[in-house]
C-alpha cells in the first residue's frame, strides 16, 4: 500500500513515520522548501514564537524515535524538571516541588529538523496540492500545480490551513461548520541573549476577564531566550519595539529587570491565528475510502497551551491499530481521532470561552479557578494539575473526593484589579 501525507509539519512527519511500519511506500508533500539546518519557514508561522513540547509528547516522541532527548540536548535543547517552572498566575507563584518528569525547551525549527531527519519516508517540498484526485468515489491521490499523485491513502496533515473541507464540497461531500472558539489572543515575540541564572521557563499567565497580559520565556538552543508577550481579550503587544518593552513593562512580573543586561537578536514577531478551531469530520457520513486527517487539519487548538504536538503524536499511533482504509474504516479512524483530541478539546476550549462568554466556561470554568488557589498553595496538588496540563494523568484525575477536600481547605481569593507588582520570583 502507498500512503501520501499532505504537510511535512510535525504531525505529518510522526503519521509517516508510523505508516513507515506497514505500508510498502509513504511519500510526504510539502509546499515549502526545507532545509538540513533548523530554519523558520512560512507555513509555520508560529514557529518563531514559544513552543511547549509536553511531557507526555516527550514521552511518545522519544518511543517513535529512540534517543530523541539526548539528540536534542546535544543540538542545545535544555533539559529540566517539569517542577522548576517559575509560573506566576493572579493568586501567586505556583508551588515548588520537584516532579520527576522531563521536560525539555527547544524551538520549534530544532524540534521539526531533528524529527524530520530519522523519517525514513521519502519527503517532496515545494509541492503544493490544489485538492484531491476520486476514482468511483475513492480518494486515489491528490491533484498539485505540477499534476497528479497517486496513492491508496491520502492522509491529510497541513493544518491549521488545510483545504480539506473544500476539496470535499468539491466530490459533493458535505461537512458541518467547524466549531470555533476565539481568545481574541495574540503574542509577540523577540529573542534574546540568556542572562546568567535565567530560569529555563518563567512565565505569568493571563486570567479572565481582569488580567488580559502575560508571557512565557524559555531558554532554547543557542543559549538564548524565547520571550512571547502575549495579550487576551484583543489587549494584543504591538510590534515596534518601544510598545513591546511598554508592555512587558506592565506586566506584574518582573521580566523587563531580568532582561536588563540581555542582548536583543531578533525584531519583534507577531502571531494571531490562535482561535481552537475543530471539524467534526467523524459525523461525515458519505466519508469516502482512502481519506483521513488529522493533527490540526482536524482539531486546531490555541497554540499557548502546547496541546498540538502531543495530541499529534497520539492520533498518529492510532496507524499502529488500524489498518481498514474502507469508507467505513476510514470514518472509523475519524471516530478515534476526535476521542483522541476530546480531553486537550475540552480543557483548551473552556479555558477560552472565559474570554467571550458571560459565563465565563460554565462549571468546568469555575472550578479550574479554584485551582488557582491551590496550587499556589499546595505541592500535591501543584503535582496533580501539573500532571494533567502536560496529558501524563487524565483530566478525570482532578474530580475525584481526595481533591475536592484539599481544594475545600483553601478559600478563593478575589482576583487582582488589574496589573500589580508580583513581588521576587520565588527561587
Amino acid at each position: 500500500m502507498k500512503a501520501l501525507v499532505i504537510g511535512g509539519g510535525i504531525a505529518g512527519l510522526l503519521a509517516a513515520r508510523v505508516l513507515t511500519e506497514s505500508c510498502d511506500e509513504v511519500v510526504v508533500l510539502e509546499r515549502d522548501e526545507l532545509s538540513d539546518e533548523p530554519d523558520y519557514r512560512a507555513g509555520v508561522p508560529q514557529g518563531r514564537h514559544t513552543h511547549g513540547l509536553l511531557v507526555r509528547g516527550g514521552e511518545l516522541l522519544e518511543e517513535l524515535f529512540p534517543g530523541l532527548r539526548e539528540e536534542l540536548v546535544r543540538e542545545g535543547a535544555v533539559l529540566a524538571d517539569a517542577g522548576d517552572m517559575q509560573i506566576l498566575n493572579p493568586l501567586g507563584w505556583l508551588a515548588k516541588t520537584h516532579l520527576g518528569m522531563p521536560l525539555l525547551s527547544l524551538s520549534r525549527p530544532l524540534l521539526e529538523t531533528c524529527i524530520r531527519r530519522r523519517v525514513t519516508a521519502e519527503i517532496v517540498d515545494g509541492v503544493h496540492v490544489t485538492g484531491l484526485s476520486f476514482h468511483n468515489g475513492v480518494v486515489n491521490g491528490v491533484r498539485t500545480r505540477d499534476g497528479h499523485v497517486g496513492a491508496d491513502l491520502v492522509v491529510d496533515a497541513s493544518g491549521r490551513s488545510s483545504k480539506l473541507r473544500a476539496w470535499l464540497a468539491e466530490a459533493g461531500i458535505t461537512s458541518a461548520e467547524p466549531e470555533v472558539v476565539d481568545s481574541g489572543t495574540g503574542y509577540a515575540t523577540r529573542i534574546y541573549t540568556a542572562p546568567a541564572g535565567f530560569p529555563v521557563v518563567y512565565a505569568e499567565s493571563p486570567s479572565a476577564p481582569d488580567l488580559p497580559r502575560g508571557v512565557a520565556a524559555m531558554r532554547v538552543e543557542g543559549d538564548r531566550i524565547m520571550v512571547t508577550a502575549q495579550g487576551a481579550g484583543g489587549d494584543h503587544p504591538p510590534r515596534d519595539l518601544d510598545g513591546y518593552q511598554e508592555f512587558l513593562d506592565s506586566l506584574r512580573v518582573p521580566i523587563s529587570t531580568m532582561l536588563a543586561d540581555a542582548e536583543p537578536l531578533t525584531p519583534v514577531y507577531l502571531f494571531a491565528r490562535t482561535a481552537s478551531r475543530r471539524n467534526a469530520f467523524e459525523d461525515v457520513a458519505n466519508w469516502p475510502s482512502g481519506l483521513v486527517a488529522l493533527g490540526d487539519a482536524v482539531c486546531a487548538f490555541n497554540p499557548v497551551y502546547g496541546q498540538g504536538i502531543t495530541v499529534a503524536a497520539m492520533e498518529a499511533l492510532l496507524f499502529r491499530r488500524h489498518n481498514d482504509f474502507s469508507a467505513r474504516g476510514c470514518r472509523a479512524f475519524q471516530r478515534k481521532v476526535a476521542r483522541t483530541a476530546k480531553a486537550s478539546w475540552a480543557m483548551s476550549s473552556n479555558a477560552d470561552r472565559t474570554w467571550v462568554e458571560a459565563r465565563r466556561g460554565g462549571l468546568l470554568g469555575w472550578y479550574l479557578k479554584k485551582w488557582q488557589a491551590g496550587i499556589v498553595r499546595d505541592p500535591d496538588l501543584f503535582r496533580r494539575f501539573v500532571r494533567v496540563v502536560h496529558m501524563v494523568a487524565s483530566p478525570a484525575t482532578l474530580l475525584n473526593p481526595v481533591v475536592f477536600r484539599r481544594l475545600a481547605k483553601y478559600s478563593r481569593q478575589d482576583l487582582p484589579r488589574g496589573r500589580r507588582p508580583a513581588g521576587s520570583s520565588p527561587r
